[in-house]
């Protein structure tokens, strides 16, 4: 029998979003997400703030590294995957992402420096293909 595999966060974009490419040429943009949860415990106010790798893949990637920036608001739907890379110094590591399938853009749009007006926001929300062949681990 098949698991379930599913995450939904609403944060603050921690990192400003990174985009880059696999040696197939397929775009993919990291950045990280903020979650803040305040609670009452003894009649004590509590905070705690859980922080979330991100990355997404293809066009998605491209809209979220064009509209995303440092402290904006979004959500996040998708999947809970373990990435294994070897740093340069031989190491290996093993880490927790989320892989994106769907990103919603809430609060205000990044600005250009110039504070000009941009081309018009692609709609409220980005989904990206079900593509496991594209994932780069």
């Amino acid at each position: 029998m098949s698991g379930i595999n599913s995450i939904t966060i609403v944060g603050n974009v921690g990192s400003a979003p990174e985009l880059k490419y696999t040696k197939n040429n397929v775009p993919f943009c990291r950045f990280s997400v903020a979650v803040n949860e305040q609670w009452s415990k003894n009649g004590e106010k509590k905070e705690a703030t859980t922080w979330f790798p991100v990355v997404v893949f293809n066009g998605l990637s491209e809209a979220c590294a064009n509209w995303l920036d440092r402290g904006r608001l979004v959500g996040i739907v998708g999947r809970v995957r373990t990435r294994e890379y070897k740093s340069n110094d031989g190491t290996q590591h093993k880490d927790m992402q989320i892989v994106a399938e769907n990103v919603t853009f809430l609060g205000s749009a990044k600005r250009g420096e110039d504070d000009a007006p941009r081309p018009e926001q692609p709609g409220s929300t980005a989904t990206a293909a079900d593509d496991d062949d594209s994932v780069p681990f």
